[in-house]
């Protein structure tokens, strides 16, 4: 069976991966950048940087809650393509550098998420799958759906696998 590590930081890094592959196809869309980064679904959702960034966050903060690492602070500064897949690379760095050893046991450790009006308290397995990944994933999904929406040339095998299938 695999251990938390195995189920949680390749599955970051791939999804960090592939969100990178579809930003550099966006910038090689020949669409206007500012289109791009301006986009959001209805006027109350956040715009494309804000879904990158917390896809980013997400990632990086359920590492960081799983193995008890060191937080690795970063504003949500981002305005450009560049910016934005220099945070991508910073938090798969992050995720990367996680010593396997620290997810050890963790899976039944409580975690806590203190939230506004709610306090969530989940094991560690309850919380990267029922908090974490669904999380994770709805900003990856929405950062691709605002990209194609616009007319970016990027398809489901883009989000799946960077555009190249694994095997």
């Amino acid at each position: 069976m695999a251990d938390l590590y195995d189920i949680s930081v390749p599955v970051f890094l791939r999804g960090l991966r592939n969100l990178d592959h579809v930003l550099a196809k966006a910038v090689e869309s020949g669409i206007a950048e500012a289109t791009l980064i301006e986009a959001r679904l209805i006027a109350d959702m956040f715009p494309f940087p804000r879904q990158v960034q917390i896809a980013c966050d997400i990632a990086k903060l359920a590492v960081m809650r799983l193995a008890q690492t060191e937080a690795a602070p970063m504003a949500d500064e981002e305005t450009t393509f560049a910016q934005l897949r220099e945070r991508i690379a910073k938090t798969i760095t992050y995720i990367e550098a996680a010593d396997r050893a620290a997810f050890a046991g963790r899976e039944t450790a409580t975690i806590t998420m203190e939230l506004p009006n709610v306090k969530l308290d989940f094991t560690g397995l309850s919380f990267l799958t029922d908090f974490a990944f669904p999380n994770f994933y709805f900003h990856l999904s929405t950062a691709y759906g605002l990209l194609r929406m616009k007319g970016v040339s990027i398809g489901k095998l883009d989000f799946l696998a960077g555009g190249v299938m694994p095997g």
